[in-house]
Formats: structure tokens, sequence, C-alpha cells
């Protein structure tokens, strides 16, 4: 399968914005949940396009979703975080989920406040792949990188609704990787994701 992704800088150095494109065709939100759920070759593209932006850290936010949004066409930011490269990581806080790892070394479970899912990569390689989103595609083992994508995918999948849900990482509060589904945007950036349109 052919992808390509259209980069344009929204802040010069500081936020650029993607869609992306299968022969030709802008891919809708459906599109892009279900090639990351099903599709290694879209993850492989995916992942390496994360792996060549500029930023040594970065956010990633993407529009909220929901059953009559999931056909828009996708789109996400790439929020420039310098403070994430030098920082260490923090497994403590999610030590007692990665005991559920089935062996695919991505977890999935709610938050302390049980409004938002999380999915976090466990621990098998460096500490330092897992800080944030940037380290952990460069650094982190292909395979765990790629069962994320998908662990991502099928997750938004399941929990797609008439309510909107926020797909991003954060990262601010616990220094470990962290895809967030959220019932809110209350830790997006970037101000346009947070409003449903």
């Amino acid at each position: 399968m052919t992808f390509e992704a259209i980069r344009s800088e929204l802040q010069p150095q500081r936020v650029h914005h993607y869609r992306l494109h299968h022969r030709g065709e802008v891919l809708n939100y459906k599109s892009f949940l279900y090639a990351l759920a099903g599709e290694p070759s879209f993850r492989k593209f995916f992942t390496e396009l994360l792996k060549s932006a500029d930023f040594a850290g970065f956010r990633w936010e993407t529009p909220p979703i929901s059953t009559s949004l999931i056909d828009r066409e996708f789109e996400f930011v790439l929020l420039r975080s310098d403070q994430f490269a030098d920082r260490e990581t923090e497994p403590e806080p999610f030590a007692k989920h990665f005991r559920s790892d089935d062996g695919s070394g991505v977890v999935v479970f709610s938050n302390l406040g049980n409004d938002a899912t999380l999915i976090a990569p466990t621990p098998l390689t460096c500490e330092e792949a897992y800080g944030h989103l940037a380290a952990f595609v460069r650094l982190a083992l292909p395979e765990q990188v790629d069962a994320m994508w998908q662990q991502v995918g099928e997750t938004m999948l399941r929990l797609v609704s008439k309510q909107p849900r926020w797909l991003s990482t954060a990262g601010g509060g616990v220094a470990w990787l962290h895809v967030r589904v959220d019932s809110s945007p209350k830790y997006f950036g970037h101000t346009p994701y947070r409003e449903v349109r």
C-alpha cells in the first residue's frame, strides 16, 4: 500500500500539522484507525513518519472523534516539547499495570480518574526508550512499537461512540509514554482540537 504525508508548519519549529494520503486520497479517521489496527505496512509508515520529525521531543494530538465524526479527514499535530528530551523516565506509576502484559509489550488500563483509557508500553529495552513518543519510535524495539500502534487502533475502534473522545500523548505528569483516549481534551495544547467541530 502506498501512503504519504503532507506536512505544514502551523508555528515554525513549534507545531507541525499532518494529513495522510493513500493512493492520492486523504485518509479519514476511520481508515486511519483500521490501518493502525490491521495493516503492518501502514504502522511502519506511520512510525517512520514520526521518527523523522524535527523535534527531539513532541506531543501527538488528534482532533476529537465520535461516530458522527469518524468519516472526517484525519489529521494530527506534533507539538514540540523539548522538556521531554532530557528528563528521566518514571515507570513506577504504571508498574502494577505492567504485570498484566500478555506478552505484546503493551498494556491498556484506565487512568486514576476513570475518565480516560491509557495505552502504554512495558519496559522491554533501555528505559530511555519510554519517556515520550519521540524516544519510543526512535529507540524501542520495532515489534513493540508496532504492537503499540496496533493496540491504539483496536482500542479506539472499540471506544468510538456518540460521545467525543480525544486521542493523544501528553506526558507532562508521568514520565512514561502513554497514549490517552480521553473523554475531554484536558491536556491538549493545540487549541483547535479542543473543540468538537
